[in-house]
């Protein structure tokens, strides 16, 4: 059975070139979640085999040349690890070389990803996928899709 290390290691090392493949590490019933995307209008949660291959497969088509590196395992234990590691590569929408740092927890469960919960540099994403970065970003974006703010607009 594959540990946590081993499921983030092989799931770093495909870079999304296969979504498929990818999310095959995840359980059937496994989450992706990046709750910052909330910030650019998109969804934080990805449940279930299909749809984080969706999100994998966008993730691919804007940086064709992602290729992870530099995993650092911070944290380990029997059934998780905490991670950083990065890219760097060329944003399709907007041609800009972008430089992305991620810290990562990954939840295993029976050789399989249960959850991998991710942060990154909103801004980097913003210059990415913005033509004008920041100041494109949605005002009006909620900050968690687990648990909406009652009066997001007062930011």
């Amino acid at each position: 059975m594959k540990s946590p290390k081993d499921l983030l290691n092989e799931l770093l090392s495909t870079s999304f070139v296969d979504p498929a493949a990818s999310a095959a590490l995840f359980a059937e019933d496994g989450a992706f979640e990046m709750p910052y995307l909330t910030s650019f209008g998109w969804p934080g949660r990805y449940e279930g085999r299909v749809a984080i291959a969706e999100f994998f497969g966008l993730v691919r088509s804007l940086y064709p040349n992602l290729a992870f590196e530099r995993p650092a395992i911070l944290i380990e234990a029997a059934d998780q690890v905490f991670a950083e590691y990065g890219f760097a590569a060329t944003s399709v929408p907007t041609g800009r070389a972008v430089r992305h740092l991620f810290m990562g927890r990954l939840v295993a469960e029976d050789g399989y990803i249960k959850l991998l919960r991710e942060s990154v540099n909103a801004v980097e994403i913003a210059r990415a996928v913005f033509p004008q970065g920041v100041p494109d970003l949605p005002a009006d974006a909620p900050w968690s899709p687990l648990q909406p703010v009652a009066n997001a607009g007062s930011r």
